[in-house]
């Protein structure tokens, strides 16, 4: 008989998984498969499920925001883990799921696990550790890790506009450096991203029209401090809608280098990524084998399995 984990986060988003829970046990009940259903009870405990027992199931579905998927990943990333992942959103934002079609009822997500097909991947490494779609510094990284839960649960993604708001008058540069086979050079940076995802904060087309999530190379979105207050609307607006901007340096990668003159705190998918002056950032391609309902419309790469996990 096929093992099924379930870890979910019974306080991401609005707490709303509660309502929804026997719903989704209903529906991952449909594969026949012995359900072992593990609610987590404090930080980094979905990474460590994950990582310790993780082997001896044949699928791991989790429930909650980016950052419980993170956990999860990184639990199946240390654990040389590589079964399917199904994933059914609860969060505030949910970037990476909106970037991979996942539906955001949550009963429609559970069906779409039980139906769907394997679609292998990217994942990032930041030095030791790894990020699923995006690791970020400078301006507003710390809102999502330094949102309070409970503001997250009544206002959403209004939470972290509100924080942002505060942040505005925070707001400085670092002096740093960076290299790569594509691209290098240094100055002021505001912000910082290396994505994998069509959206980062709930804000669509910030890095770009043309991603990918199996090609094997990440999307660098540096934002450089302007010399003349004048040119901050230009540049906002051009963040925003993908256009062109002298103090805007974008490329894809498979692997940068940052360098910083102190120590500068990182983000990864949400959740604080500690302090560092040097940073390596590269990609491990297809490393992620989660479901979705439709892998070829995310051109998943000919080698990906096309057979269902469900009743099988």
């Amino acid at each position: 008989m096929k093992r099924i984990l379930f870890v979910y986060n019974p306080r991401a988003g609005r707490g709303e998984i509660r309502d929804s829970l026997s719903y989704i046990l209903e529906e991952l009940g449909r594969t026949g498969a012995e359900l072992v259903v593990h609610p987590t009870t404090a930080a980094q405990d979905a990474m460590r499920r994950v990582r310790d027992y993780g082997s001896s199931f044949d699928m791991i579905v989790c429930s909650g925001g980016d950052g419980t998927l993170d956990e999860v990943v990184t639990g199946l990333m240390e654990g040389h883990i590589s079964c399917p992942v199904g994933y059914i959103p609860a969060g505030s934002t949910n970037d990476y799921a909106s970037s991979l079609g996942i539906p955001r009822q949550m009963r429609q997500a559970a069906r779409a696990i039980v139906n769907g097909q394997v679609f292998h991947c990217d994942v990032g490494r930041l030095n030791q550790s790894y990020f699923v779609y995006v690791a970020a510094f400078g301006a507003f990284v710390d809102v999502s890790y330094s949102t309070p839960q409970n503001l997250k649960n009544n206002l959403g993604h209004l939470a972290y506009i509100l924080k942002g708001m505060q942040s505005l008058s925070t707001i400085k540069s670092v002096h740093m450096q960076y290299t790569s086979k594509e691209a290098s050079g240094e100055g002021n940076c505001l912000l910082g991203m290396v994505t994998n995802s069509n959206s980062v904060g709930g804000f669509k087309g910030i890095t770009g029209s043309d991603v990918t999530l199996n090609d094997g190379v990440f999307e660098v979105t540096l934002v450089m401090q302007p010399q003349n207050p004048l040119e901050w609307p230009q540049m906002l607006n051009a963040m925003m809608n993908g256009d062109e901007n002298r103090n805007l340096i974008t490329f894809k990668t498979e692997a940068v280098d940052f360098h910083f003159d102190e120590r500068v705190n990182w983000t990864r998918d949400g959740e604080f990524g500690g302090e560092h002056t040097d940073v390596r950032i590269e990609t491990i391609p297809g490393a992620l084998p989660i479901i979705v309902s439709e892998p070829a419309a995310l051109e998943a790469d000919p080698n990906t399995s096309d057979e269902e996990y469900g009743q099988g």
